[in-house]
């Protein structure tokens, strides 16, 4: 009968020993739970930022490409301008040589 007894006390201790244990597993996993939760909203909130500072900076590169276009647009411009001057001015030279010429003649 003591072997029973004993046996019972065994088990009593065992399933008692069982709760303790799970209830210092649950109070642990409750922590990590809450470093868990804590570190994916810091990891939220920081993928806002990046996607906002891509958006930032995707309007910014594409301002400069139209601001690019913009003077890339003008340089061609004035060079045609300096070309037909340059032009402009050889012909009335030619006409005034051609002019002078004439007038020595």
């Amino acid at each position: 009968m003591i072997i029973v007894y004993l046996s019972l006390i065994l088990v009593v201790a065992a399933v008692i020993g069982f709760f303790v244990s799970a209830s210092r597993t649950a109070r642990q996993m409750k922590g990590s739970l809450a470093k868990i939760s804590r570190t994916s909203e810091r990891l939220r909130r920081q993928t806002e930022k990046i996607v906002i500072e891509k958006n930032e900076l995707t309007e910014k590169i594409s301002n400069m490409q139209l601001d690019f276009f913009k003077k890339k647009e003008k340089v061609r411009k004035l060079s045609r301008q300096i070309q037909q001057t340059n032009y402009l001015v050889r012909d009335n030279l030619y006409k005034f040589m051609m002019f002078i010429k004439k007038e020595k003649a």
